[in-house]
């Protein structure tokens, strides 16, 4: 009996999660979608771009997506077996609503550690490999929009003038450049002039773009001692800062969201050795661990939810998964504002709507055991007293 029920529990949850989960990505996904047209028809990304450009914004999502579907999920389903009786009868049969809570907090166990996989390994992987997917897209247009005979300002601190493309050009960065006038002013002490035979991009993952020229001459004015120099080269590797930088490899130069848990472990250790503020990294940490324990906070609160006896259908399970998520939406976001200011303690600030739903769940439990109504009377969800 007990594991036919599990059984029974886990599908009625598995098809309404499933759908929830899906709907909810594909929605937010629309979003991206004019973004995603942009690239392709501006930038000339292919299939490949698209497919990683998914496969990394996914995880942002799913951080967010997984704990709110698990909620519709217990909801929709509890709900459909309150209306039909179905608990009734369970619990006629000798089944406690602990019983019915084995499956559901096992099921809210795996989609937890889907989320904590989500939160701390494949969002941060998804935050850099956009930025390395857009810096390449823009690598490549502003390669690709060189012309012949023509000044192009677009990089940082240079300017290039290409008297002839040959062998398809810049525009896929594999052409040779005929004929190259460039002026290098990144530097500000001593800007440079090159003239050059050809030139042609070499391919980098870094935030520079490298210009390899050939058979040239580099004009120079000293800022030390004011003279003018003149250097003959046979080949030449110019780097050109593109006008935003590309994903950086150190860890102090990135964004919170992009960091690993033990690099904003290590990145908190150094910051506070050298005294510095380290609340927006704990807070990071902690929302990494945070939003994967809601999956079970929710478990805990939408059992004895689902189970109460709706006189009307104005209530179902959707429009109370919507309830709950606006609440604890809002508590979140008030709490960690607190954290921000420094009101609140960081750590608290981020578990503070986990600890609050967890302590609701625990009193909400223990009322739907004891077959009494969880809510005030004039939300009407049962005819109890």
């Amino acid at each position: 009996m007990p594991r036919l029920l599990n059984r029974y529990i886990f599908t009625e949850i598995a098809v309404p999660f499933g759908l929830s989960l899906v709907i909810l990505n594909v929605t937010a996904l629309l979003s991206k979608v004019m973004k995603l047209i942009d690239l392709m028809v501006t930038h000339g990304m292919g299939p490949s771009f698209v497919f990683w450009f998914i496969a990394s914004i996914m995880p942002s999502f799913l951080i967010y997506t997984i704990p709110i579907s698990f909620l519709v999920g217990v909801l929709v389903a509890f709900t459909r077996l309150s209306s039909d009786s179905e608990i009734t009868a369970m619990k006629a049969g000798g089944v406690s609503l602990l019983s019915m809570m084995r499956p559901v907090m096992a099921m809210a166990g795996l989609a937890g550690l889907l989320s904590l996989a989500c939160a701390a390994y494949l969002f941060p992987w998804g935050n850099l490999n956009i930025k390395k997917l857009l810096f390449e897209s823009a690598k490549t247009k502003l390669i690709s929009g060189i012309e012949e005979k023509t000044f192009y300002d677009k990089f940082k601190g240079a300017v290039i003038y290409v008297d002839h493309l040959s062998g398809g050009g810049a525009k896929d960065a594999s052409g040779v450049m005929q004929g190259v006038f460039i002026s290098d002013t990144s530097d500000k002490g001593e800007p440079a002039v090159f003239f050059a035979k050809q030139g042609e991009f070499e391919s980098t993952d870094s935030e520079l773009v490298y210009l390899k020229l050939s058979d040239g001459t580099l004009h120079k004015k000293s800022a030390k001692d004011d003279a003018y120099h003149i250097a003959k080269f046979s080949s030449y590797l110019l780097e050109l800062k593109l006008p935003e930088g590309g994903p950086s490899p150190s860890m102090f130069n990135r964004p919170n969201r992009e960091l690993y848990p033990l690099e904003l472990l290590q990145k908190i250790t150094v910051l506070k050795a050298g005294g510095k503020s380290t609340r927006s990294q704990v807070m990071e940490l902690n929302k990494r661990f945070s939003l994967p324990a809601s999956v079970l906070v929710f478990a805990l609160i939408s059992v004895p939810l689902g189970i109460q006896k709706i006189r009307t259908a104005r209530l179902t399970g959707f429009s109370v998964s919507l309830g709950v998520v606006l609440i604890y939406y809002v508590l979140s976001t008030a709490l960690e504002t607190l954290g921000s200011n420094g009101v609140l303690n960081p750590a608290a600030a981020v578990w503070g709507s986990n600890i609050i739903f967890t302590a609701a769940g625990l009193y909400a439990v223990y009322r739907a055991s004891k077959d009494r109504p969880i809510v005030p009377k004039f939300l009407n969800l049962s005819g109890k007293t």
